[in-house]
């Protein structure tokens, strides 16, 4: 709710200009969604792509694959090389390798790009057609290995710089009666590489995109980049088959393919401008066609605005009354025909508002005038009633008749009663320390005479601290306190105690006041200090509990008066009495002497 309320709160230009804003967002967040969802298709249309071309070069690779294995296979279990190889005599040996060289050429006839083909057994004899070394291949073959491919390499003759893979089976006696089932030797088969694909044309690939067929070790043996043939290539070192990567220092995006018949690998490459160009080129056009449409809807919409907005914009600025002398402004409004309305309206609005205007200041100074008549009669009245005066004559007047009759406890009490009403309504709101303590000495002249002598008072304060300014009032209430909820329930007799004295940078007047009484717990300690906080929110709310109620209103007038750290502090134990401290920046006034009691 919160953010329409701010929305409604906004100018209605700016709300125009809000709404034109979000339109175009959404059309920008419509166009990215389906530049986004056509990056998507288009991915996926070459993914499925790449998995077609892939698939048609794993059928051809697979199909040249199971020729070559069947030739390593009619080699490794043909008689004569199995007899050529458990046979150690030389001239036997000798003898067969006729038959073995039209063994092989028969062979090498059944699959072209067969360049040669080596038997080599443990005994360390070989024999081969062409006399080719597979040095070049390196150890590569595992144990037990079937038609297990090498990595690419140059082929080892011919004029023509072509590379080869060496395809090796490893050869075991099938001789129930000579080392049957024993390892006797290797058949390896020399063949070009491009025989593994059948002559498969990568030329006819999409403009732009490259190809490369990758052996176990990670090198180029085919691709449509004749240049890179032979080179290795390095594949991204997340391990994704697919994903957005650096080719030769560009932005490309790669596929990658698994062939596991000869342990390499399927990799097409598309460069990142030729992956998106056709997008790109509908995202441009879209964005031109969309700016075209944003400043064709510019031209009502600002229309809109200077024939609708800037009236009413006028209108509230005239609207924005600052002084009386505004009433007398009309307003000329141009525009749609609800403006012109609308101002005609307004400037009889403030014409009826400048005669009702002057018709209220005529009526509401005759009221005031008839009011302040009737508050100087009320306060005249109640002045005749109530006058301090009658209440000072009383209170003597009494004193006088208890003196009279003998009764000198009514003598005192009325004498200390007419000294505290007579200080707390006259005089200034500070005072001297000294008519605090004459105070609190009345005040407990009316407590002796009330619980017989119960209570005692002692005073200690030096008379250098007499003549120090204290607010009015404050130690008065803290006596009463002490007296009611400390001596009183102690029926014994009690002892209070008023000291003053400077702290130790003597800029602040300390006052305490100790009483013996019955103290309190500590849940009620805690209760009493809750009550004494800076804002006195506690003691306000709960009036209720008489206990504490004058300690907070003291400390509230001292926080009031001279902040923090100012104000009242109170310790308690039960049975062990209370001890309140009280916090008075140090203010000089007129020395008087000390009235003890």
């Amino acid at each position: 709710m919160a953010p329409m309320n701010l929305l409604r709160k906004l100018p209605i230009r700016g709300q125009m200009y809000l709404i034109a804003a979000l339109t175009v967002s959404v059309i920008i967040v419509i166009l990215l969604f389906n530049y986004s969802r056509s990056a998507s298709y288009l991915t996926k249309s070459n993914e499925l792509y790449t998995r077609d071309i892939s698939n048609q070069l794993e059928q051809t690779i697979l199909s040249n694959y199971d020729v070559i294995k069947w030739l390593t296979y009619n080699v490794a279990y043909n008689q004569s090389i199995q007899d050529y190889l458990l046979d150690d005599d030389p001239l036997t040996k000798y003898q067969r390798f006729p038959t073995l060289k039209n063994l092989f050429l028969n062979l090498t006839t059944v699959k072209s790009g067969v360049l040669d083909l080596i038997v080599s057994g443990k005994n360390g004899d070989s024999f081969s057609l062409q006399g080719f070394s597979t040095e070049p291949f390196g150890s590569f073959m595992p144990k037990r290995a079937d038609s297990y491919f090498s990595k690419v390499a140059e082929c080892p003759s011919g004029s023509i710089e072509r590379y080869c893979f060496a395809v090796g089976t490893n050869i075991f006696s099938s001789n129930i009666h000579n080392k049957y089932t024993s390892e006797i030797g290797q058949i390896i088969v020399v063949i070009d590489a491009t025989t593994l694909t059948g002559g498969y044309d990568l030329k006819t690939l999409q403009p732009g995109t490259t190809v490369y067929m990758l052996d176990r070790g990670n090198t180029i043996f085919m691709s449509n980049d004749r240049e890179k043939i032979g080179q290795p290539f390095e594949l991204p070192s997340g391990g994704d088959d697919s994903g957005l990567v650096r080719v030769d220092g560009k932005l490309a995006h790669i596929q990658i393919k698994d062939i596991p018949q000869i342990g390499g690998k399927f990799v097409r490459v598309i460069p990142d401008d030729v992956f998106f160009k056709d997008i790109r080129k509908l995202r441009k056009q879209t964005l031109i066609a969309v700016a075209i449409g944003v400043l064709l809807l510019l031209i009502p919409f600002l229309f809109i605005l200077n024939n609708m907005i800037l009236p009413l914009r006028k209108l509230y600025y005239y609207m924005r009354i600052n002084n009386q002398g505004d009433l007398n402004r009309r307003l000329d409004l141009s525009g749609s025909a609800e403006a012109e309305v609308i101002g005609v309206r307004y400037n009889q609005m403030l014409s009826n508002m400048q005669d009702l205007t002057e018709q209220l200041v005529d009526s509401k100074e005759r009221l005031l005038t008839s009011e302040i008549e009737k508050k100087r009669a009320e306060y005249d009245f109640l002045k005749s009633q109530v006058n301090p005066h009658f209440l000072y004559n009383t209170l003597d007047t009494i004193r006088g008749l208890a003196s009279e009759r003998g009764v000198p406890e009514i003598r005192e009490m009325t004498g200390a009663l007419s000294r505290i009403f007579r200080y707390s309504i006259k005089g200034n709101d500070a005072v001297p320390l000294s008519e605090e303590i004459r105070i609190v000495v009345a005040y407990m002249n009316i407590q002796a005479v009330r619980f017989s002598h119960r209570f005692e008072l002692s005073c200690h304060i030096p008379d250098s601290l007499m003549q120090l300014t204290v607010p009015k009032m404050i130690l008065q209430p803290i006596i009463e306190n002490a007296v009611y909820h400390g001596l009183e329930p102690r029926y014994e007799k009690g002892t209070l105690s008023v000291i003053a004295q400077l702290d130790e940078s003597g800029q602040d007047l300390i006052l305490t006041v100790q009483d013996d009484g019955v103290g309190m717990d500590n849940e009620q300690l805690e209760h009493i200090r809750q009550q004494l906080n800076p804002m006195g929110e506690t003691a306000a709310a709960n009036e209720e509990d008489s206990k504490g109620v004058g300690l907070a209103n003291v400390h509230n007038r001292l926080q009031y008066l001279y902040e923090h750290p100012y104000g009242i502090d109170i310790w308690s134990k039960e049975k062990a009495g209370t001890i309140v401290t009280l916090r008075i920046p140090v203010q000089m006034e007129m020395r008087q002497p000390c009235i003890e009691r």
